[in-house]
């Protein structure tokens, strides 16, 4: 090709009609090329907090790291047991039971209860056991009674015996 024919080949692109379309070609482009260079921004961003512990993983859950802890359901039971109402103590010391029995549950223990997972372990396995025993039958007062009247001292005693198991357990730390 001579620089004529080249000439007239980019003249022909830019000058008249043609080199409209390719003005607002370009400009779409640019347009749409910012919007993903933003969505990529965006997932990266999501994806490092995903990967800093923001959405904890099942083995995560089952034992946090040693200097915090556990996020969500223990805070809440705390939460609830540190409430100056008889009603959220009561529900702390239910949530507790149940952090407890998916803790078991996890372990593998079988079982269409609590109970039924508790009776297959023993105090060499776990040291806090009858302590659960005595946290889950208050929970059962809690589930069972019509009108389950439960002091602050009882419902508290409960929750601290229940994070006893859990720490033993390695899903609570420190």
């Amino acid at each position: 090709m001579t620089p004529d024919q080249i000439n007239q080949f980019f003249s022909f692109l830019y000058e008249g009609r043609l080199g409209e379309i390719t003005f607002w070609l370009r400009l779409v482009a640019g347009v749409i090329t910012s919007a993903l260079a933003a969505a990529i921004v965006v997932i990266a961003v999501k994806f490092r907090e995903l990967i800093s512990g923001s959405a904890p993983t099942p083995a995560a859950a089952a034992s946090p790291p040693a200097s915090e802890a556990p996020p969500g359901p223990w805070q809440e039971v705390m939460r609830k047991i540190q409430s100056e109402s008889p009603a959220d103590w009561n529900l702390a010391v239910i949530q507790a039971d149940s952090i407890l029995d998916g803790v078991l549950k996890d372990m593998g223990l079988s079982g269409e209860t609590m109970g039924e997972r508790l009776q297959q372990l023993n105090l060499s396995s776990l040291a806090a056991l009858n302590d659960v025993w005595e946290a889950h039958k208050t929970r059962n007062r809690i589930v069972h009674e019509t009108e389950p009247v439960l002091a602050y001292q009882e419902a508290r005693r409960a929750v601290m015996l229940f994070e006893k198991a859990l720490s033993e357990l390695g899903y609570l730390q420190g």
